[in-house]
């Protein structure tokens, strides 16, 4: 079903066709600080490396992360047995693609990218003493436009013209933003399970999705925006965002909070992090009421009065259109 690869030659697998998951208890002690329960998972180990692989399946999304540490140097061969989209995050080291159709590409520490790839084998060496931490989340192309339909915000990725050979969908690599590092370490730090975990981490990746579809559609700017001293601002006013989730601030009260023209917060915001100020609020307090509530210990009139809500009906209506679930099952079956 699989390519089968000898010696030096690693088989990574970008998806399968069929799920085999093994057991947490194949899995060496050292790594299972790093399993997400929500999980299946993987686990391959040799004289040359060692690579555990998770995965989840999140309705359309099928989102895997790949632990790989090169004992010696070795060459790993991605390969997807079908045709799918990938976006695709890269943490702790750089390596080089090889590949006959396309020229090398450099897989870049702490760079995103939207890969078009075609079921078809690639070369990546890795040094002894590597070791990378690759995210994708993986998604059939004919599921585009269905998503599209949910989240119009991906509008600009499903006109994109694809190639004939797999590659890189964007025009230029990106780098991970403070806001899709944020929504990540929620996903891999995510302790739930079941249907509690699905709806909150498919809200994650549509996130995640729109986060890159906006920073795709906006054209790099020619000349130098913001100062080093507005950047700095602007990383304040993220910092507090997402240590007062509770909290429901407006433009105009965050402007005057950090010395800011309301003007200059909103498009220095949305420059920084492909996200509006106002949307970026609400997404992070979206996560801390689905998470209070998930906390039986604490009661709904609580969430609702610390979030700022005038009721908990209000509150439910709100938090279950934006995660397309009825949170009070959640709640109760777990």
């Amino acid at each position: 079903m699989y390519p089968i690869l000898h010696d030096e030659n690693k088989l990574l697998l970008i998806d399968r066709f069929i799920t085999e998951y093994v057991h947490a208890g194949h899995v060496p002690t050292e790594y299972l600080q790093l399993v997400i329960p929500n999980a299946g998972l993987y686990f391959e180990s040799d004289s040359d490396f060692d690579m555990l692989s998770q995965h989840m399946q999140l309705g359309y999304f099928s989102v895997w992360l790949h632990d790989i540490f090169a004992k010696k140097d070795i060459v790993l061969c991605p390969y997807s047995p079908y045709h799918l989209w990938a976006l695709h995050f890269m943490y702790e080291d750089t390596l080089r693609t090889e590949s006959i159709k396309i020229p090398e590409f450099m897989l870049e520490e702490r760079q995103c990218n939207l890969f078009n790839l075609y079921s078809e084998m690639h070369r990546v060496p890795m040094k002894a003493g590597q070791k990378v931490l690759s995210f994708h989340i993986n998604i059939m192309p004919s599921n585009v436009p269905k998503l599209v339909q949910q989240y119009p915000g991906l509008y600009n990725l499903a006109n994109k013209r694809l190639e004939k050979f797999s590659g890189m969908i964007n025009d230029r690599p990106y780098r991970i933003n403070a806001v899709c590092n944020y929504l990540i370490q929620s996903i891999v730090s995510c302790k739930y399970v079941e249907e509690v975990a699905q709806y909150y981490l498919h809200r994650c990746c549509v996130d995640l999705f729109l986060n890159f579809s906006l920073q795709d559609a906006t054209p790099p700017p020619t000349i130098q925006l913001f100062t080093p001293i507005q950047t700095v601002m602007l990383h304040q006013v993220f910092n507090y965002v997402t240590t007062n989730p509770h909290m429901q601030h407006s433009v105009a009260e965050l402007a005057n909070m950090f010395n800011m023209p309301g003007a200059q917060l909103a498009q220095g915001f949305r420059h920084h992090f492909c996200i509006g100020i106002t949307p970026f609020i609400n997404m992070v307090r979206m996560m801390h009421v689905y998470n209070s509530i998930m906390q039986k210990s604490i009661t709904l009139g609580m969430v609702a009065a610390a979030t700022g809500y005038r009721n908990t009906v209000d509150m439910l209506k709100e938090v279950d259109g934006y995660y397309e679930c009825n949170v009070m099952v959640m709640r109760r079956e777990q």
